[in-house]
């Protein structure tokens, strides 16, 4: 589909905002504020390691971001990205 025929379909405000979505690198599994080891968060979460199975099962790949202390997965985003370093 061309730019053109998008901008049709979803109309010039929205084809607009679609043109400075983040890049998809830009997910929170790239994220220097993501802690991307599980024992950070289990140390952060009292009580969590109790749920045992059940964690692994619930928290799956999700990790703690540092800096909105709250669970990400890894494909979510923000606008508060920042690369990390290699």
């Amino acid at each position: 589909m061309s730019k053109v025929a998008r901008r049709r379909a979803m109309g010039d405000e929205a084809a607009s905002a679609a043109s400075f979505a983040l890049p998809e690198q830009a997910a929170c599994e790239h994220c220097a504020h993501r802690a991307d080891d599980r024992q950070t968060l289990e140390q952060r979460v009292a009580g969590l390691i109790v749920f045992s199975s059940g964690f692994g099962a619930s928290v799956a790949h999700s990790r703690l971001c540092t800096l909105h202390d709250q669970l990400v997965s890894p494909g979510d985003s923000c606008s508060a990205f920042r690369p990390r370093q290699r």
